[in-house]
């Protein structure tokens, strides 16, 4: 099944190939684009990366320039030009180091049907220390008149680390509380229900990740062997016996424990990519942390006490047993 999925994702439309799946769940910066269609290109940036993909308009032509001001490449009717002479071709992923020259004049490699240009450029990497929100630009040259890509970039303050570490520490004293009450039959009953939380949980964080735009093909197929895992261990957990969906129990949790500390960058970084919104996504990668944690913990517990045996009573202070004759 596996093998499916890879060769759907290989045989997806080429479009999707405009997006740049790196695979990133959070940024600190969010990047837009003043104008993302004009008559002669459209252009988008991605909040993954900052990587820019301009596609041109038939019967338009347009020229990036580069960080010493050469042409990088050009986009027209006959494909996509890189120039080989452009030193900022190489650093901007568009020309392979060995691929450079040297000339007084543009060395055009022409990829022909191709429309579309996708690039890193530094100029819409980031801000300066201490500086929150500043514009960048990208030169072009369109139709022969000299232009640019304009865009700003907002530097967002970081989710408050301490309040989650906070929700987390209760919320795991809560999961454990068969074992702070001292409850032990209780242990077998709370270590499947956070079993079944656990799964849901990581199912879900999976998920978010995977349908957002910028998630990769490994994303993808990361969560589709979850889901199957999950399932699996679900249907161990809901009609085995007791002592088999404990086990299933403490493999569902250590799996969502894994995936919960995984994604912990969403607890470092202001904007999470991911279909939810970023404080929903946080709450959803916690509890699959705190599940899976208490549950694979009650597990454990149950075992070492099925190990251990029924406790023999301890007689009484000052009882003294009595002899016969």
């Amino acid at each position: 099944m596996t093998a499916i999925v890879a060769l759907a994702v290989l045989a997806s439309p080429a479009g999707a190939s405009g997006h740049l799946r790196t695979g990133t769940i959070a940024v600190d910066y969010r990047a837009t684009i003043l104008a993302e269609d004009t008559p002669a290109y459209s252009v988008q940036i991605f909040q993954s990366d900052h990587g820019l993909s301009l596609a041109v308009h038939p019967g338009h032509v347009v020229v990036m320039l580069g960080y010493l001001g050469e042409p990088v490449f050009r986009l027209d009717a006959a494909g996509l030009a890189v120039n080989a002479g452009s030193p900022t071709a190489v650093v901007v992923g568009l020309l392979r180091k060995a691929q450079r020259v040297t000339g007084p004049t543009p060395d055009w490699r022409l990829q022909r049907g191709r429309l579309v240009a996708v690039w890193h450029d530094a100029r819409t990497q980031g801000l300066s220390p201490g500086v929150d929100r500043g514009p960048w630009t990208v030169p072009l040259i369109v139709d022969g008149r000299r232009t640019s890509l304009r865009g700003e970039l907002q530097r967002f303050p970081a989710p408050s680390l301490w309040l989650w570490l906070a929700i987390l520490a209760c919320l795991l004293a809560a999961g454990a509380s068969p074992l702070l009450l001292r409850r032990d039959e209780l242990v077998p009953w709370g270590a499947t229900r956070l079993g079944v939380v656990a799964a849901g949980a990581s199912v879900v964080v999976a998920l978010a990740f995977a349908l957002d735009a910028y998630a990769s093909p490994g994303t993808w197929i990361e969560a589709f062997n979850l889901i199957v895992f999950v399932a699996i261990g679900l249907g161990a957990l809901l009609r085995g016996p007791e002592n088999v969906r404990v086990g299933a129990a403490i493999c569902l949790g250590l799996l969502s424990l894994a995936v919960g500390l995984l994604n912990g960058p969403v607890f470092l970084h202001p904007i999470v990519l991911a279909v939810l919104p970023s404080s929903a996504t946080r709450a959803v990668v916690l509890a699959a942390i705190v599940a899976g944690a208490d549950a694979a913990a009650l597990g454990c517990i149950f075992y070492v006490n099925v190990a251990a045996g029924p406790r023999d009573a301890e007689p009484e202070p000052g009882f003294r047993g009595t002899s016969s004759g």
